[in-house]
């Protein structure tokens, strides 16, 4: 492995490292500087881009070279030089407004773009797959400045009311102008067929001198896929390529003329896509003349072109003939703009290709182990006189000022007399933290942390001090949860809950102690190991369905106790692994000795002809074991992700996920006659769940499962399979639930049984037909949520959901209208749901590790 890398060290040797250098600015024939023009040696590949004021350097060995220039909108320039060892050579271009010739040739009336968009799309096949293996250096540079600073409203709440502080922190200045982000990076990138791999020889960050920046760069996006991802989740649709198979179909082209460029003749092609609010890009692509490859482009989407999260994006790219026709991308640019918080954000992604080889031989080794990126040891170790001599793209002077005012600003930060100032600044007690969020405490160094619960539940899955139910009437809950560090990634984690029911008197403490071990070399491998014990109230069904925030809400107002509770008191020890892979399981055992509780208050605002209370154990569950009774458990759980990929930092490594379902096994045994336990049973569940992205098409999204009893000669109420219903207006989380179903009405011991969670969302497809809906940017999602255990025992759900409402990057919220069919009711049952964010769609109540 050492000697691979070593020889593909010494093939793709920086060009820094050679002797000579070239100089100089590309300007215009007025004398502005060209932005990001190409600036290569002609008849080769190695070359340079200028930066956005069009000044470039090019480390070059000694010798004379024909230097050459190019750019969208101007004609090509070339020069001589000769370059002398440890001398810098100074070359200017001044390239002149390109002129174009009108072909006169028309064909059937049409516009002679169609005719060469034909032949290109005719090739686009050919230029896709006639790459089988690619070979690139890379240098990226990205940068992100601010233009407008809007002080006031959230960015007052981002700052904590000090927004001279938050500017400095970005490095803006006093108008909060300025460099928000600067990173460099050299790299190289290997791909063949479906398999990927980039080598990170150095990065920096401006203010973080262990930034990481990009493990993977930029992509070379080719527009020769019928559709193409410029940045991940700026269009969850994709764009479709201007030579796409079907881009007749989606887009108008006007052709602008054409140029000589050496012996190739260049063909300007205006590209307007035929609707809004489709993916599709606006621009001109220019096509080379006979080999109907992409010469270079310039392209931009709007949000009238179905972008989600940023105002604007526009790509540049051109490309250089390798060989007989072969062209490969030598420079890549993308602006991404986006208004958000005060802020205004533009800025550019700009990558330079070098020592492009095609098809040529890549050793099996570079692709082992399925890591896709990796960092050399001190790649983010490098001084700055490295960058300065393997920097291809000069700095800007706001950039070299960037890096200059947050390198004080990080050693500012890192002051460990800094850092406790803040710790201690964070200590200091909140009335509105103590009310919402809850207080937390840390002591230095952060070694300890200590957290106490909000005073009231007003926010999902928050567990409020304070609360309310028919069964305990007032309750008061305060949990106190502790954290110690005992070394990296070395954790302690002890929490110690009480309750205490004014209604029913009944006073609850419970406990439990955590150890988490996980790998420093690999993030998300690690073990813990965890006991608890005491007494607490829970729901019956485990999962949760009901916030105790939207119980209360529902009891008081509606007088609707949906939540139902039992009391129990516990011993129990569990085993959590995780290999970082996809691959994870947990075992845990134990004991519980659990007690009916009856509704003890009555209390409502509702009005009085409103239907009562109903009573706090469901006629469901008193089909099996529901009184008092004692319970031996054992648990195991398993899951699988298949497939995953890595990236090797220079310290550790991370997964980056799989394309593959996730897998899911659980069994639990009730253990009849050891201490007491009156259940006996076995329950397994086998469960598979996945999105899939659809392209055009939007994404389909489900979670199928198939589960059963082996034995169920002595089921606990509380060990039923209980299905996720909901009863109130907002939504259960999705994927998981059923939004119309009454709880506990299909609380069940089937032998065998099938459960589907089927989602597909349009994103965007039909609603940006609908004038109204496509300028608010809502999306249709079509599902359905079904139950089947026999023809006597089913549930079935069909939705129709309008999704994405909200503003720009605030796009919490869908309205869900369901109707439902089961076995138990004659006729069908609608609902309306509003679904907020899954982030809010918590789970307030205490269980798990309890």
């Amino acid at each position: 492995m050492r000697r691979t890398f070593t020889l593909l060290l010494l093939a793709f040797a920086p060009i820094a490292a050679l002797a000579g250098i070239i100089k100089g600015k590309v300007t215009d024939d007025k004398g502005e500087g060209v932005p990001f023009a190409i600036v290569f040696v002609k008849g080769t590949t190695t070359g340079t881009s200028a930066n956005a004021n069009g000044e470039y350097q090019l480390h070059i060995s000694a010798g004379t070279y024909s230097l050459t220039t190019q750019n969208m909108g101007y004609q090509q320039q070339v020069l001589k030089v000769t370059v002398k060892d440890n001398e810098p050579s100074v070359v200017n271009f001044k390239l002149k407004e390109q002129a174009l010739e009108m072909d006169e040739v028309v064909i059937k009336d049409e516009d002679p773009a169609y005719y060469i968009i034909r032949n290109a799309i005719k090739r686009r096949k050919f230029h896709l797959q006639q790459v089988k293996s690619f070979q690139t250096s890379i240098y990226l540079k990205g940068v992100l400045r601010n233009r407008e600073f809007k002080p006031g409203g959230m960015l007052k709440l981002l700052s904590g009311n000090d927004e001279k502080e938050l500017k400095e922190g970005l490095g803006a200045d006093s108008n909060g102008k300025g460099v928000l982000y600067l990173c460099e990076e050299n790299a190289e990138y290997f791909s063949q067929g479906d398999k990927e791999r980039t080598i990170i020889h150095s990065v920096k960050e401006s203010g973080d001198p262990n930034g990481l920046g990009f493990s993977q760069m930029p992509p070379v996006i080719t527009f020769y896929e019928n559709n193409v991802t410029i940045i991940s989740d700026v269009s969850s649709r994709g764009f479709v390529s201007p030579i796409s198979e079907n881009a007749l179909n989606y887009y108008r082209y006007t052709y602008q003329g054409e140029f000589k460029e050496g012996d190739y003749t260049i063909n300007k092609i205006k590209v307007t896509p035929r609707r809004k609010y489709e993916p599709l890009l606006e621009g001109t692509i220019y096509i080379v003349d006979k080999d109907w490859a992409i010469h270079s482009l310039v392209l931009q989407a709007t949000k009238e072109n179905a972008l989600d999260l940023i105002d604007t994006l526009r790509i540049e790219q051109g490309f250089l003939p390798l060989e007989t026709d072969t062209w490969v991308v030598k420079s890549q640019v993308i602006y991404p703009t986006i208004g958000i918080f005060g802020f205004n954000i533009a800025g550019y992604f700009v990558t330079v290709y070098d020592n492009q080889k095609v098809n040529k031989p890549i050793p099996d080794t570079i692709f082992n182990q399925r890591i896709t990126s990796s960092y050399e040891r001190d790649a983010n170790k490098k001084d700055s006189s490295y960058w300065t001599e393997s920097r291809p793209i000069p700095l800007e002077d706001d950039e070299v000022n960037d890096y200059v005012a947050k390198d004080s600003i990080n050693k500012k930060y890192n002051d460990p007399a800094y850092r406790d100032s803040m710790r201690r600044k964070g200590n200091r007690f909140s009335v509105v933290d103590f009310i919402i969020s809850g207080e937390s405490y840390n002591t230095k160094a952060y070694k300890n942390r200590f957290r106490i619960n909000p005073l009231l539940d007003l926010v999902p899955g928050s567990r409020g001090m304070v609360s309310y139910n028919t069964v305990e009437g007032i309750n008061i809950s305060p949990i106190l949860s502790c954290g110690h560090l005992i070394d990296t990634g070395k954790y302690l984690s002890t929490t110690v809950a009480t309750r205490y029911g004014v209604s029913n008197g009944h006073f609850n403490a419970i406990g439990s102690m955590v150890y988490t071990q996980n790998r420093r070399d690999w993030i998300g491998r690690g073990w813990s190991v965890g006991i608890s014990g005491g007494s607490y109230v829970f729901q019956y069904n485990p999962s949760n369905p009901i916030e105790p925030i939207y119980n209360v809400v529902s009891t008081l107002l509606y007088q609707k106790n949906h939540m139902k509770l039992y009391e129990r008191m516990q011993a129990n020890i569990f085993f959590n692994r995780s290999y970082g892979n996809g691959l994870r399981w947990r075992l845990s055992a134990g004991w519980q000795e659990r007690y009916i509780l009856f509704n003890t208050s009555n209390f409502s605002w509702a009005s009085s002809d409103v239907q009562p209370f109903t009573e706090n154990i469901p006629a469901s569950l008193k089909t099996v074991l529901w009184q008092n009774h004692q319970a031996v458990l054992a648990k195991a759980s398993i899951s699988y992700k298949p497939g995953h990929t890595y990236t090797q930092y220079p310290d550790y490594k991370v997964s980056n996920g799989s394309k593959w379902p996730l897998f899911s096994l659980d069994y639990e045994k009730g253990i009849s006659g050891v201490l007491n336990s009156d259940v006996d049973f076995d329950k397994w569940r086998l469960g598979i769940t996945d999105v899939l992205p659809l392209k055009l098409l939007g994404s389909l999204s489900y979670n199928i499962a198939a589960g059963g009893f082996l034995n169920a000669r002595a089921v606990g109420s509380q060990d039923m399979m209980h299905l996720n219903g909901n009863q109130i207006l907002l939504a259960a989380p999705y994927q998981r639930s059923f939004q119309n179903l009454p709880y506990y009405t299909h609380s069940n011991t089937e032998q065998l049984y099938g459960e589907a969670h089927l989602e597909y969302s349009m994103k965007g497809l039909l609603t940006n037909k609908i004038p109204l809906l496509r300028q608010l940017q809502w999306y249709f999602i079509l599902g359905t949520n079904t139950f089947y255990a026999s023809s006597g025992n089913y549930y079935t759900e069909a939705f129709v959901s309008i999704d994405n409402i909200g503003y720009k990057m605030a796009r919490l919220f869908r309205v869900d209208f369901v109707q439902s069919w089961d076995s138990y009711r004659s006729k069908p049952s609608f609902a309306i749901r509003i679904g907020l964010s899954n982030l809010l769609n918590g789970n307030g109540s205490v269980s798990g590790d309890w």
